[in-house]
């Protein structure tokens, strides 16, 4: 079904697609994400709110058998699209998990009572979630007690985040992490100014229009309150990395996929679910950056 047949899903379906990008897809993304901004539109947060799935990238196998299930279970009647098919559409709910959750054990928990177990996993087809991720999650009610992160899709070694996008590449984990938070203001404005830094605005510019977006989250007690802990530590991390960036200093290299597949179990153990998306959020790991095979 085509796009200009589409519009017979209706406004919603239409204005608020479900966004998907494989670990190659950051190029495709980021203009997806400009062009729903151009024409005020929102993605939506799970597959069952929208008609429109718009997939970014060329997804690897595992990641292509994730979509199709998403894709099967989205309501009718409903369009496949890319980026480019964008040009030729006219005119908060809590994010939606991508779950194959299977039948729940029994075991104790540190009181002696007996909870369920869930074998949870999380991605790789998740809103505002590195794109080619999987995190399977032990849960006992919503609490982590144990994780396995994995890499079901990846780049073939190559990242779109060079030396020279620093700065765009850190305001990128910004708005991801400030949407998984709930504040969609922020996250979006981190995305515009993301998007200035890709287009060549003059540091100077941006450096000024930066330091009044970092005040604004800093000044957050809520957002501290939320973040508290590792995920602020990362969060204020990024905002000094955006200001060196800007003023020519040196930045801290982004953390590499091994990396963070032996440090996220570990942090998520103990974790609540919503917390562990928070942390999950902090880290983003660049699998675009992850070498095939």
């Amino acid at each position: 079904m085509g796009l200009r047949r589409s519009m017979g899903l209706g406004r919603l379906a239409v204005r608020h697609p479900f966004v998907v990008s494989a670990a190659d897809g950051t190029r495709d993304r980021l203009a997806v994400e400009r062009a729903l901004r151009g024409r005020r539109w929102r993605p939506a947060l799970s597959p069952a709110e929208t008609g429109m799935l718009v997939v970014c990238g060329n997804p690897g196998p595992a990641l292509a058998e994730a979509i199709d299930v998403v894709w099967r279970d989205m309501p009718e009647p409903r369009v496949r699209a890319s980026v480019s098919d964008l040009d030729g559409v006219a005119g908060a709910p809590r994010p939606a998990l991508d779950l194959d959750a299977g039948m729940a054990d029994r075991a104790d928990d540190r009181d002696g009572l007996k909870l369920d177990v869930l074998h949870v996993p999380l991605g790789p087809v998740l809103s505002y979630w590195p794109a080619g991720l999987r995190v399977d999650l032990t849960l006992q009610g919503d609490v982590v007690q144990s994780a396995e992160a994995t890499a079901v899709d990846s780049g073939g070694g190559g990242t779109f985040w060079t030396r020279e996008r620093q700065a765009a590449s850190r305001l990128d984990s910004l708005s991801r992490l400030l949407h998984v938070a709930g504040w969609e203001a922020a996250g979006e404005r981190a995305a515009v100014l993301r998007d200035d830094a890709l287009n060549g605005t003059a540091d100077d510019v941006l450096a000024r229009r930066f330091a009044r977006f970092a005040r604004m989250v800093g000044r957050s007690r809520a957002l501290a309150w939320m973040t508290r802990g590792l995920v602020k530590d990362r969060l204020d991390g990024w905002l000094g990395d955006v200001g060196a960036a800007l003023e020519g200093r040196p930045v801290r290299p982004r953390g590499t996929w091994d990396e963070t597949a032996a440090v996220l179990p570990v942090l998520l153990e103990g974790a609540e679910l919503a917390r562990a998306r928070l942390i999950v959020a902090s880290l983003d790991p660049d699998l675009g950056a992850v070498a095939d095979g």
